[in-house]
């Protein structure tokens, strides 16, 4: 056990002896290059009037907004409960200008049915072209056969399994 320890020390030492540098290189001093600091000034907000500020807590969960500001920007809202279960329903609408001059107005109804947006600024699907829909119709109409087949198949097999219980053969 000792000549085990003495030969893990010898390693050891051997080991470092061969791993320690074998030049030794003064330390040159790096060169020190200036760095300059930019300091961005932060954009500062301009200061926007409120034109209208209209706001109306109504009983039952319900209320009304209107606020309209003076770079152009008005947003209104107003919700109430509806339907017999007192479901909310929420209806309002927005208005700015885009930084290239567009007009952006957006009416909006939330409730049960979802958020429903409504403007010329949402995307519309592509319109579907004339052979579009001899496809869907196609598909429709195999789905169609299909289904009559498949319950064409149904209605034999029962009626083999009726007899077969009643004791007939078919």
């Amino acid at each position: 056990m000792k000549a085990a320890v003495v030969l893990l020390f010898c390693v050891g030492v051997g080991v470092g002896v061969f791993a320690r540098p074998q030049e030794v290189v003064e330390d040159v001093p790096e060169e020190e290059t200036p760095v300059e600091v930019v300091e961005e000034e932060a954009p500062t907000a301009a200061y926007v009037p409120i034109l209208v500020d209209i706001r109306e807590p109504i009983s039952n969960g319900a209320y009304s907004f209107r606020i309209e500001q003076g770079d152009g920007i008005s947003r209104s809202e107003s919700a109430a409960a509806t339907g017999p279960l007192g479901e909310m329903e929420t209806v309002g609408e927005y208005t700015f200008t885009h930084p290239d001059g567009t007009l952006h107005h957006l009416r909006y109804t939330a409730g049960v049915g979802g958020f429903l947006p409504e403007s010329d600024m949402l995307p519309t699907p592509h319109p579907l072209e004339p052979w579009h829909l001899e496809q869907i119709a196609f598909a429709e109409e195999q789905k169609r056969l299909q289904a009559e087949s498949e319950s064409a198949n149904g209605e034999e097999n029962g009626e083999e399994a009726n007899g077969e219980e009643n004791g007939e053969e078919a």
